[in-house]
């Protein structure tokens, strides 16, 4: 790894996540790290060949599920603090993956993501949302777990299950495959991007601008393609991606990082072509693109891009050659007033600081956390 390398931990939370992730990671590329997590002993017994299993919440659920039921597992998560703080040492990123709408995942999610913020660590969330048919209870559990998620995760990647299975009289082992090669493409394809070298690369601070200025919620598209007139094929696939609606989220994207892997093969008119066909047509979409040239892909080239849903705050030139918010400060909006000089009725005072922290700028704003909606 090189010395200015960022450590970048891909983990399956609860039940969903963790069978998702023991997939992933027979099949993934060499260098990605892996762990996964939950309260049920035998979910992780199932993940073997993951050399980091954490179990959480033993005291609580006795090694059994949460059952599900979202207060334990939220239970499940405290009560793990230390061990959990132990696996994000030294994190830079942390990729989730879990299902919402069960308890582990749904109550220990938020509880994760506040926990890698005050670690210093960015987190990208890959949450899996029920069908449907699983009911409204089950619905309503897993837009709670979100509503709480967004206070702290950096960014999250909302997949419906509807999205992201095919079609028809599909068997139950083909929904399962699709959606874990759905998952599977994305997380993959984000960590190749940000860990390879390249003609042009994207690396982690192109990742940190877009997940500092989203407003948490990201969508992303993913697909290869090989063979003759590659590149339109990888358009088409990208623009029909489960989770692209139908190129919608190119078309109103506010920001995107864009990451093209090929061989030597790979020529600048193909580049060209694919950034020309999902870059928004308008001067205020922040775009950052990278070239990847791997021997391994000879004869195919992929692409992997993630845009932001919406955006905080228009990006404007800092006068150094970088980005600032419109407002001067990265992060959200304030409220009405509470950084204004002080008012005369409180007679001119100095502000209050304490450990080097202004106790008179609101503790959301201080600790950059997002205000939930």
């Amino acid at each position: 790894m090189a010395e200015n390398a960022k450590r970048i931990l891909i983990l399956g939370l609860g039940g969903a996540g963790c069978s998702t992730i023991a997939r992933i990671a027979s099949t993934a590329p060499d260098g990605m790290e892996f762990a996964v997590m939950d309260c049920d002993v035998q979910t992780l017994e199932r993940c073997a060949h993951i050399e980091t299993r954490l179990v959480i919440g033993k005291g609580i659920t006795d090694g059994l599920s949460a059952g599900g039921d979202l207060e334990t597992g939220r239970r499940c998560a405290e009560s793990s603090v230390s061990q959990i703080e132990t696996l994000l040492s030294a994190v830079d990123l942390l990729l989730v993956v879990t299902g919402l709408g069960g308890g582990l995942g749904s109550g220990a999610a938020p509880v994760l993501a506040r926990m890698a913020r005050n670690a210093g660590a960015h987190s990208l969330f890959f949450t899996v949302l029920p069908f449907p048919f699983e009911g409204s209870v089950v619905q309503g559990k897993a837009h709670n777990s979100l509503h709480r998620l967004r206070t702290h995760a950096d960014a999250i990647v909302q997949m419906p299950n509807k999205r992201i299975q095919p079609d028809g009289d599909a068997l139950l082992t083909d929904s399962m495959e699709r959606s874990d090669r759905t998952l599977s493409a994305g997380v993959v394809g984000l960590w190749r991007i940000l860990s390879h070298t390249g003609l042009c690369n994207l690396d982690f601070a192109d990742l940190h601008t877009l997940l500092r200025y989203c407003d948490a919620t990201c969508r992303f598209s993913c697909a290869s393609a090989t063979g003759e007139g590659r590149a339109q094929t990888l358009i088409d696939a990208l623009r029909v991606h489960p989770l692209a609606d139908n190129g919608a989220i190119f078309e109103n994207a506010p920001g995107m990082l864009v990451g093209i892997t090929g061989g030597e093969d790979l020529t600048l008119a193909e580049a060209q072509q694919i950034m020309e066909s999902i870059v928004p047509d308008n001067e205020t979409c922040w775009v950052k693109m990278g070239i990847a040239i791997d021997p391994s892909f000879s004869g195919r080239i992929s692409a992997m891009v993630l845009t932001a849903e919406s955006w905080k705050e228009p990006l404007v030139g800092d006068g150094r050659g970088g980005l600032k918010s419109a407002s001067g400060e990265g992060g959200q909006g304030e409220l009405p007033g509470v950084l204004k000089p002080r008012s005369r009725a409180f007679g001119g005072s100095e502000r209050t600081v304490w450990r080097g922290e202004d106790l008179d700028v609101p503790t959301y704003l201080r600790r950059k956390t997002k205000l939930p909606r």
